[in-house]
This record gives structure tokens, C-alpha cells and sequence, in this order.
């Protein structure tokens, strides 16, 4: 069995705006960005709990999530107050073009998820230099190498979500770093040209 992984196409993620987006929904500060379905599964809504950790605790910083929203995602919404919604943007679907300026306005990636066999996301948010933070389950800890271009947590570990998006925040040399050195591997690994080249060498020897 050999694994050859998925890829994207850096070229068709191109063009996000950073400053539309932070324009466009009145965002001054620090962005986490959660992409997909907004899911107990996904991980969103431990995202949302760390993130009213970090609210409570007097940081400033704005959530944004981009997929569709399931039952139980907007039970849980509803309880917020009024104060914690104001540093939310819970979008919904969005065009490719939203998703592209999301991605280059983030500071921080979270999708800590127990259902991912791999995750295309964290892929594209590389591809935006943007730091990622997954959950140590399923088919992610393959993709983000923990401490090298990521944080892995373990799933519904709210304590640990919160203190991993804090360390980010605050520490941006690191942020920074996490996600020069995944945007350097997409750009070597990670690209269907490169997957390709992989699944080819298999079948081709």
C-alpha cells in the first residue's frame, strides 16, 4: 500500500484580498478562520468555545467561519451573548472569491476536526502563509507536521485549542514561520502536479 496524498493547485487559490475582506466585514484585528461545514465533528464548535475562552480572558481577536452550518452548530450560536457574536462572522456558504480573501486576511487556521482523511484546507491556508491548527486524529497529524508548519491538539480539547490560537496570537514570529514553511512544502509536495508525478512513479516502476 503506498500513500500518494492530495494536492491543490496553487495558481486557482490566487488573488484573495485581505483588505476587501477586513473592509467588507468591518474586521480590525486578528482573524481565525475556520472553513467547511460548521460541525461538532469538524471541531467548530470546540473553535468556538476556545474562542470565548480568549474573549473571556480580554483578547481581542474575530472568528470567522466559512460552510454551511449544521443543527446543532446554530443551537450552540444562539447561546452566545451579544458581545460574543459582535467578534464573530459566521458566513456561511461563500463564493471561491470570499473563501480566496478569507484565507488572505486570516492570522490563524483552526480546523481541530475528527473526520478528515486528509484536509484540503490546511493546504490552502498554507498557500496564504497562513498557520494552521488541526486535531491530532483522523488523517491529519499526515499533514501537519506538529511544531514544524502546525499545531495538532487532541480532538475536543477546548483547554488546549484555546492555548495553541493564544500561543499564535501572540507569539507571530512562530505564526509567521509555521506558515512560510508549509507554503515552501505545498509548493514542493503538495501539488497535484506533484502528487501526479508520485502516483506515476508507482505504476510506471
Amino acid at each position: 500500500v503506498h500513500t500518494v496524498g492530495a494536492g491543490v493547485t496553487p495558481a486557482e487559490l490566487a488573488g484573495g484580498d485581505a483588505a476587501r475582506f477586513r473592509q467588507t466585514h468591518t474586521i480590525n484585528g486578528p482573524i481565525v478562520l475556520s472553513l467547511g461545514a460548521a460541525a461538532y465533528d469538524k471541531g467548530t464548535v470546540h473553535v468556538l468555545e476556545a474562542m470565548r475562552r480568549l474573549w473571556a480572558a480580554g483578547i481581542q481577536v474575530t472568528w470567522v467561519q466559512c460552510g454551511p452550518l449544521l443543527g446543532h452548530f446554530e443551537t450552540f450560536y444562539a447561546s452566545l451573548t451579544d458581545a460574543e457574536r459582535a467578534q464573530t462572522r459566521v458566513l456561511g456558504y461563500v463564493s471561491d472569491a470570499v473563501r480566496h480573501d478569507a484565507l488572505a486576511a486570516a492570522d490563524i487556521y483552526a480546523q481541530p476536526s475528527r473526520t478528515d482523511s486528509f484536509g484540503i484546507a490546511y493546504l490552502e491556508a498554507w498557500c496564504y502563509g497562513v498557520p494552521v491548527i488541526g486535531a491530532n486524529a483522523g488523517g491529519v497529524p499526515a499533514v501537519i507536521r506538529h511544531g514544524v508548519d502546525g499545531l495538532l491538539v487532541p480532538f475536543g480539547d477546548v483547554a488546549a485549542l484555546a492555548a495553541s490560537i493564544e500561543r499564535l496570537l501572540k507569539d507571530r514570529a512562530l505564526a509567521r514561520g509555521f506558515g512560510a514553511i508549509g507554503r515552501a512544502r505545498v509548493a514542493q509536495t503538495m501539488t497535484w502536479e506533484a502528487v501526479y508525478a508520485r502516483a506515476r512513479g508507482l505504476y510506471g516502476g
